[in-house]
């Protein structure tokens, strides 16, 4: 969506249509059948979602999800995460929202829709829009200028939507202000107590029977991956390749044709300096910051050098380089500094920008102008590209033919007694992460592998090199190993649980004399446990107290005169912790001055505004007729 919903994205609602509409060459056409068909994928108030949009929003959701995690990721875990789930509610809010604001009688008009496509940069040549790069683009992403814009006009109309809902919500009381900054500014100190499992190693002897009996309740914890022994054949598409000759005409016309793939896009090359902040930091934090930026900031422009700058003032892992980010393309950096950083000229330095992570300076070192890759740099790219499509027919027909001579012969063994020209290569045992060199390594190709059965012959399989006939010889199913295979690890495994014992059964004596009357400090000193007392420490303070772990902040606030201990211990990784409530100080509202006032009115603001949106879509659902087929 537009900036408008970029700027709610903490809102989960707004979260979920974002993941939709943010690229508008994600999805377009939704809503253009009107026949309350059944054989739509979602129906929402008679309007249809196709099963081609929806898996087309499917596949861009998976793909969104390998992008952030890796290819390595697994349909296990993405199962896990319920993706077909998410994207059937996001088309349905989408719809939704569209729906309620055309009723509402909220439209975009023609000339709204051409102003917001000439301004984009995909479309702009020299500063300026441009409708021949215009139309290749849509070409070559097979859209229509007629879906395209509509696709616009929805994005449009959805953020005028946004706009008018959010004007119901335009105020904030002094007294919610009050509220989020004695929150935000409470302190408390407490006295704290760490026992942890280290404490207590020399108190620890291993008894073999004991660790015997304890190995046979956690031995499945030390079970081996599952291994594979196969005997195979391979059919490359090299060994095609060789006897394919690939024209020079060929390779010119594959090349016009994929030009567009061996465009490199304008880079630029930049430095930076951050002051970070966080999301909830408190206005305190948030300008304090920003004044370092402005200092700095000042300092640039008046002429010291910006590496040395930024070597002792940025809070950026590039800080070692001088705040040097490299050469980068436009959208791989969040969307404010990349807007910044292609607006620039080499040389220069920019206004202070902001974003999730800070306050940004940046510097603009130079441009790299937008090259197409010349056709001899790429020549021998499309040479195997159209050799392996040129290869892939005979080397299918060469696999099929061994493949349906395996199931006349009986058996993969049978058949290459008969065809001694085949090579049958077998491997040892190997486990999904370990797989032979010679063997792809595709999570895909994986999957199949592991999925045969004792004395099973795959089907073809296809992976980026060729074609593969695979006889499962034998399996290891995952077992637990005897004591002695695995002894050293299990030893220190049985230790550290036995120490975490004696720590939790301390911490739990500690905190029930504590709780019964006795002095919190000297029952701790009775253990030979030190009690520190924290200085005051409060919600997201910038600097954590050494006494007390960030992740304990928020337990020590719950804490008080009438509940001055936790209703248990407190863990933090292996350690145990106890506290004890000491003060609490409130802040004096005189001391909020006008800028962090500000900051306090547009996060509160933001809140209320992201509810109502949030309420609006909700009663649109309740009151929509929706149905999902079945054959999603």
């Amino acid at each position: 969506m537009l900036q408008l919903l970029r700027n709610k994205a903490q809102s989960v609602v707004i979260q979920a249509l974002i993941l939709i509409i943010a690229l508008v060459f994600i999805f377009w056409g939704v809503g253009t059948n009107m026949t309350n068909s059944r054989d739509a994928a979602i129906s929402i108030n008679n309007e249809e979602i196709s099963f081609q949009e929806f898996q087309k929003s499917y596949e861009q959701a998976i793909a969104g999800y390998r992008q952030q995690f890796g290819d390595a990721i697994s349909d296990e875990l993405l199962k896990g995460l319920g993706v077909k789930q998410q994207v059937i509610n996001q088309l349905t809010q989408i719809t939704l929202l569209r729906q309620g604001l055309n009723t509402m009688g909220i439209m975009v008009t023609p000339v709204e829709i051409q102003t917001a496509i000439e301004k984009m940069p995909q479309f702009q040549r020299e500063s300026s829009f441009n409708l021949d790069a215009y139309q290749a683009i849509l070409s070559a992403n097979r859209l229509t200028p007629h879906k395209f814009e509509g696709s616009i006009g929805r994005d449009l109309l959805s953020e005028k939507g946004v706009i008018f809902i959010n004007n119901f919500a335009t105020t904030v009381r002094d007294a919610e202000i009050s509220e989020i900054y004695h929150r935000d500014q409470e302190t408390v100190t407490v006295k704290v107590v760490q026992i942890s499992p280290d404490l207590f190693n020399d108190k620890i002897v291993v008894d073999p029977q004991d660790l015997a009996a304890w190995f046979e309740t956690k031995k499945d914890n030390y079970k081996t991956e599952q291994k594979i022994k196969v005997q195979y054949l391979s059919f490359p598409y090299n060994a095609q390749q060789e006897n394919i000759t690939i024209s020079d005409e060929q390779v010119l016309a594959q090349y016009e044709k994929d030009k567009a793939a061996y465009q490199i896009p304008e880079k630029r090359h930049a430095k930076h300096i951050l002051f970070k902040t966080e999301e909830n930091s408190s206005s305190e934090k948030q300008t304090a910051q920003l004044k370092k930026a402005e200092e700095i900031l000042a300092r640039a422009r008046y002429g010291e050098d910006f590496s040395t700058l930024a070597t002792t003032y940025s809070e950026d892992q590039s800080k070692a380089t001088g705040g040097d980010l490299g050469t980068f393309a436009r959208g791989r950096m969040i969307k404010e500094f990349d807007d910044a950083v292609f607006s620039m000229q080499p040389n220069t330095i920019s206004d202070i920008i902001k974003t999730q992570f800070g306050y940004h300076i940046i510097k603009l070192e130079n441009i790299l102008p937008a090259v197409t890759q010349p056709l001899e740099e790429v020549r021998a790219t499309i040479v195997t590209k159209l050799q392996t499509e040129q290869a892939r027919p005979a080397t299918f027909q060469m696999a099929n033919e061994a493949y349906e001579g395996i199931i006349a012969a009986g058996s993969l063994q049978a058949y290459t007694k008969k065809n001694t020209e085949k090579t049958v290569i077998p491997t040892d045992f190997f486990s999904r992460t370990s797989p032979p060199t010679d063997l792809s390594h595709d999570a895909k190709f994986m999957d199949t592998v592991f999925s045969l059965k004792k004395g099973e012959l795959s089907s073809l399989i296809e992976d980026p090199s060729g074609y593969f006939i695979l006889f499962a010889e034998d399996i290891q199913e995952p077992a637990p190993p005897k004591l002695e295979a695995v002894k050293e690890q299990a030893t220190k495994d049985f230790k550290l649980a036995k120490t975490k014992e004696m720590a939790k059964e301390t911490a739990t004596a500690l905190l029930a004399k504590a709780k019964g009357g006795a002095d919190l400090e000297t029952s701790a000193r009775e253990e030979k446990l030190p009690t520190i007392t924290s200085g005051p420490v409060r919600k997201n303070s910038p600097t954590p107290d050494p006494a007390l772990p960030a992740s304990l902040v928020d337990q020590a606030l719950r804490l008080g005169a009438k509940s001055p201990f936790p209703q248990e211990a407190l863990a933090v990784g292996d350690d145990l912790y106890i506290l004890q409530f000491v003060e609490r100080n409130l802040p004096e509202i005189s001391k909020l001055d006008e800028t962090a006032k500000q900051n306090y009115t547009a996060t509160l603001l933001k809140q209320k505004q992201d509810r109502l949106l949030g309420s609006w879509l909700k009663h649109q659902e309740k009151n929509a007729k929706i149905f999902t087929s079945k054959n999603i």
